[in-house]
């Protein structure tokens, strides 16, 4: 009496959520910093699995510089202003995504620029990444918000200067 067995295990699902903030001087010419963090507050880990995890395309206002993680492998896909995230997140880990963008010298000030970056994960445990959520700012109310900033003027800081050396090579070439 010979009798079959299945495999019944299931992988238990995950649940990922993400914020995404920007910080810098938000100038033409200046750079961005988008700081996103994918959290998994399911009870098991999200695998690597076939797909991107993550998927960033910032906006025509920017250039994609670079883009690195704190764990997996992100990837800066220069030609097409995308950034992609591939690894796993243990349960109630997170990974944390830096992205760095320039902001062209041609924006004009005032200009709002929004970007939001979307998760993919495997929310029923059979390893396929079937669910998908966006990122969220933090500092919004509610979730599912955009992260966005509007274009500053640039400080004096921003402005170049001339240094002692500098200024004595200029006095010497305006008074000859």
């Amino acid at each position: 009496n010979e009798s079959d067995t299945e495999d019944t295990s299931v992988i238990s699902p995950a649940t990922l959520s993400a914020t995404k903030t920007a910080s810098g001087t938000l100038s033409p010419g200046s750079t961005v910093t988008y700081t996103i963090v994918i959290s998994n507050s399911g009870p098991a880990m999200q695998t690597d699995n076939p797909g991107d995890e993550f998927v960033d395309v910032l906006p025509a206002q920017l250039t994609l510089i670079s883009a690195n993680a704190t764990s997996g492998t992100a990837v800066a896909t220069i030609g097409t202003n995308t950034v992609t995230w591939n690894g796993a997140i243990p349960a109630a880990g997170s990974v944390t995504i830096t992205i760095q963008a320039l902001i062209e010298a041609d924006v004009p000030v005032g200009t709002p620029i929004t970007n939001q970056g979307t998760i993919n994960y495997d929310a029923d445990g059979n390893g396929t990444n079937e669910a998908a959520g966006v990122t969220d700012d933090p500092s919004q109310a509610g979730s599912g918000n955009s992260t966005g900033f509007v274009v500053a003027p640039a400080t004096l800081a921003d402005i170049p200067a001339l240094d002692g050396f500098g200024l004595a090579a200029l006095a010497a070439l305006l008074a000859g």
